[in-house]
Parts: structure tokens; C-alpha cells; sequence
């Protein structure tokens, strides 16, 4: 399953080089870029996210296969965010108005974002998890939060105003919601309360 990621990490670069089709691509088609790349993440990240609740509250083959490949799903959101990076900074860079109109809020959390992801992709193999123990786990519990609370903030913004983004939202908050529904199920399973 390591050719996943890799097949994705070539697939968006394909969907920018697509959007960028022009000899001197201008700051709208980054712009496109970078929403494309966020979605492509997104459609990656929330399997991986919810591979394992979805496997507790219905168990079966799909699931169990989401269960065993989210290692190769949370690589695959780590290249298509390679992507997304990417065109985040050539907008800054044609366009360096851009990151002085961006909050400072989201320049933290993004920021920890890009590099908790950064962290989370150098470690999503068996020798790091065993050298880590249980900081590994901290680290990417950490990081699947911070990165599912960026996901759910950017969509959230123009959620009012675009179907689109309101459809994201209710899916990243359906995405926890599973989480937590599968938490309650464990708990309940074992006893306590």
C-alpha cells in the first residue's frame, strides 16, 4: 500500500499542473490551486480520521481495510498538502499582500498544522513507533486533532454563504461525531462510565 501516497502525491501534482495550465500562471489560478489541494487533502484525511470508529460502531471488510491502510491515507494527505503548501507559498510570493491579510490565528493553528503533519508522516513507520512508545501516540493524536480543527475552520468560514463548504462542515463535525460515538462505545463495553 506504499504506492498510495505515492500515486496521490502524483495525481495532485497532476490536478495543479491542470489548473496552472497557463505559460504565466497569476495569482487566480494558485488560488485555485490551493482550494483544490485542500479538498484533495480533505478527501484523504477523512477516512484515515474516522478508519477507526468506523470499524468499532460497524465492523466489517471496508472498515477493516480503512483500519489497516490509514498509515498509507494519512501519507496520502501528507502529499497532497506537500501540494497545497506549495501553492500557499507561491501566492505569497506573487501575491505578498496575501499573507498580511491572513489572521493571525490561522497562521499559529495552520502553521502547527503543516508541521504537526510534517512530524506525523516522518514517524508513520513501525521503527518510530517503537522508538517513540507512547509519544508517538500523544503526537499523532495531537496532530489528527489540530489538523481536523484546521480542516473544520477553514470550511466553517464561508459555510453561510457556499453549500459546498457547509457540506464539508457537516461532514468534518459528522467525522468527530463518529469518534466520539465509538469512544462512548468502548467505554460502554468495558464498563465504565
Amino acid at each position: 500500500m506504499w504506492r498510495l501516497p505515492v500515486a496521490y502525491l502524483v495525481l495532485v501534482a497532476g490536478l495543479c499542473a491542470a489548473l496552472v495550465s497557463t505559460l504565466e500562471p497569476g495569482t487566480a489560478e494558485v488560488r485555485a490551486v490551493v482550494r483544490a489541494t485542500a479538498f484533495t487533502s480533505a478527501v484523504a484525511f477523512l477516512p484515515a480520521f474516522a478508519a477507526s470508529a468506523l470499524h468499532r460502531l460497524w465492523p466489517g471488510s471496508a472498515s477493516r481495510w480503512l483500519v489497516a491502510n490509514r498509515r498509507y491515507l494519512g501519507l496520502s494527505v501528507a502529499a497532497s498538502h506537500f501540494w497545497h503548501l506549495a501553492a500557499l507559498v507561491t501566492l505569497a510570493v506573487l501575491l505578498p499582500a496575501f499573507v498580511a491579510g491572513i489572521p493571525m490565528v490561522t497562521l499559529v493553528f495552520g502553521g502547527a498544522g503543516f508541521m504537526l503533519l510534517g512530524l506525523m508522516a516522518a514517524t508513520s513507520n513501525d521503527a518510530s513507533q517503537r522508538a517513540l512508545g507512547r509519544a508517538w501516540g500523544w503526537l499523532h493524536t495531537l496532530g489528527v486533532y489540530v489538523l481536523w480543527l484546521d480542516f473544520t475552520v477553514t470550511y466553517a468560514g464561508p459555510a453561510a454563504s457556499s453549500a459546498f463548504h457547509a457540506v464539508m462542515t457537516l461532514v468534518f463535525f459528522a467525522a468527530v461525531g463518529l469518534r466520539a460515538a465509538a469512544w462512548s462505545a468502548r467505554r460502554a463495553a468495558t464498563g465504565r462510565s
